[in-house]
């Protein structure tokens, strides 16, 4: 064993590399990154986290995991699971559930008695994905989830990673000329799904008025007030997440204040063609699924309007729920 530490010590040498290997401060130049493809994963589905260590300085900084006797570095590319929970007896990765409950210790991981040193290049990084579940039982149970990463005893430390584990749900809104089922983009919107199911939840949509009506166009729903003035009674604002979904029949849109590309709130429209002008203006976070849906929206376009849009004869979303969950609000008919 003291034959392959000095090779080891011999190697490093030889490199002109600096080493680390007990530090408990932040090295300069070092970052820790935890990236998800996506915050909002189906129940049962593998929760598959890249964790990823980056040099940001102009000289390779050499990495060895606490406690380990260390290694000539390894030919594999990627970051190795030592690496990962490399905190020594400290903890690396940490759960936080909703209720602040913390889970540390990797199930069924014991720290190897060697580990292979980690060269990164200036300005270069390396990261490998594991599926988080096999570690950490509550992780396959849903919820609402915060993962934090400090390697290196602290050497480096991720921002927080905020994950949402449960059954993806539609949206079904109820109208006056019938039923229109909403699919939502979960990975491509989640800022603005997260608000809209918010909205949903609480019982907001429940009773607002199908307020402005372009026959051919789109329909637009969810202001407070009725008439396209208002937002979320709580001033709530979502930033805009532009992404590949087009404007066409039957894709569902959050509304904008003033052409501010971060002002959606409650407001959403629905659209009855293409429309290629609002590509790249307005955030498409969810589309009509199902004949009924569009049978509904083509009978709502056939609805009269005066100049402005307003339809004299007063449409409503009558019940909008999450679907596999109880009715919990609606209105009486009007």
């Amino acid at each position: 064993m003291r034959f392959k530490v000095l090779i080891v010590a011999i190697w490093v040498s030889a490199h002109g590399l600096s080493t680390f290997a007990q530090r408990t401060e932040p090295l300069p130049g070092l970052k820790a990154r935890l990236i998800s493809e996506s915050l909002h994963i189906p129940t049962g589905q593998p929760i598959r986290v890249t964790f990823a260590i980056e040099n940001t300085t102009d000289e390779p900084i050499t990495l060895t995991v606490p406690g380990t006797t260390p290694q000539i570095p390894s030919p594999e590319v990627g970051l190795p699971l030592a690496h990962i929970f490399s905190s020594g007896t400290e903890p690396s990765v940490t759960v936080h559930t909703a209720s602040d409950r913390l889970w540390h210790d990797p199930l069924g991981y014991r720290r190897p008695k060697e580990a292979p040193i980690l060269i990164i290049a200036p300005h270069s990084t390396v990261g490998s994905s594991i599926d988080l579940r096999e570690y950490y039982p509550a992780l396959r149970s849903s919820g609402r989830f915060r993962i934090t990463w400090t390697p290196y005893k602290g050497a480096a430390a991720s921002d927080m990673l905020s994950i949402t584990i449960a059954p993806r749900k539609r949206v079904e809104l109820v109208t006056d000329r019938g039923t229109m089922t909403l699919e939502l983009f979960y990975d491509d919107a989640p800022a603005n799904v997260a608000n809209f199911l918010e909205l949903v939840q609480s019982g907001f949509y429940t009773g607002k008025k199908i307020h402005r009506i372009e026959p051919g166009y789109f329909l637009v729903a969810g202001c407070p007030h009725g008439d396209g003035t208002g937002i979320r009674p709580d001033g709530k604002r979502v930033v805009s997440e532009i992404n590949g979904h087009i404007h066409e029949k039957g894709s569902v849109s959050m509304a904008l204040l003033d052409d501010d590309p971060d002002s959606g709130s409650s407001q959403f429209f629905i659209s009855n063609t293409r429309q290629k002008d609002f590509d790249g203006r307005y955030t498409v976070f969810a589309k009509l699924v199902g004949d009924e849906s569009f049978a509904t929206l083509d009978a709502l376009m056939t609805t009269e309007v005066d100049q402005d849009g307003r339809p004299p004869q007063r449409l409503y979303l009558r019940t909008v729920r999450t679907l596999g969950e109880p009715v919990d609000f609606s209105i009486d008919g009007r």
